[in-house]
Order: structure tokens, then sequence, then C-alpha cells
């Protein structure tokens, strides 16, 4: 998994690439450590899925457990972009009842 993580007025956009599996989970946290000492990081997070090309319930948990930090700072997360089998799992996990869409 890779990701870049761009600032912009409305918070924090983090493009994901690659797998979001449990492989991936040590990479997730570190990057979500950077997302925390990031100017603007309490604000909002959007994370576009538009490249990551395979989830599984594991990747399902890491971007819950991101949801769950920053709701606790106040903060909100949303998903964007997602396509194919990525879609198909947040579909299936009902995640559009479990974040906000971005704009």
């Amino acid at each position: 998994m890779d990701f870049d993580i761009i600032t912009h007025a409305g918070g924090l956009r983090v493009a994901l690439k690659g797998r979001l599996t449990f492989t991936e989970n040590e990479a997730f946290r570190r990057m979500l450590a950077a997302l925390a000492s990031a100017p603007g990081a309490a604000a909002r997070i959007e994370f576009d899925l538009a490249e990551v090309s395979f989830i599984d319930s594991a990747g399902l948990g890491l971007l819950l457990h991101a949801r769950d930090s920053w709701r606790g700072q106040d903060g909100r997360v949303t998903l964007a972009g997602a396509a194919g089998q990525v879609a198909r799992m947040l579909t299936l996990a009902r995640f559009d009842a479990l974040f906000d869409r971005a704009a």
C-alpha cells in the first residue's frame, strides 16, 4: 500500500494505492500517525480509494479504526472514489451507513 497526503482547505486527502489487507496493517498505522501530526488533521480526512485495487475484511477494519480515531478527536472521515471490488466490499459491509460521503 502506498499513499499520498494532500492538504487542502477542508482538511486532508489521503490517496491510497494498491491493496488494503492485513499485510498493510503496520503501514496503515504509520500513515495514521503521520496524519495525526499533519496540520489540519483534526478537521476532516478524505480517503480516496480510486487506486485501491483490492480490500478485504482487515482493510475494512483499518478504515473503521481511522474513522473511530478521528471521531474521538471531533473529526470527520469520508470515503471517495471506490470502484470495482472495493466498491462492492464497501456496499456489502454497509459502509455507506458508517462513513460520510465525500462531496
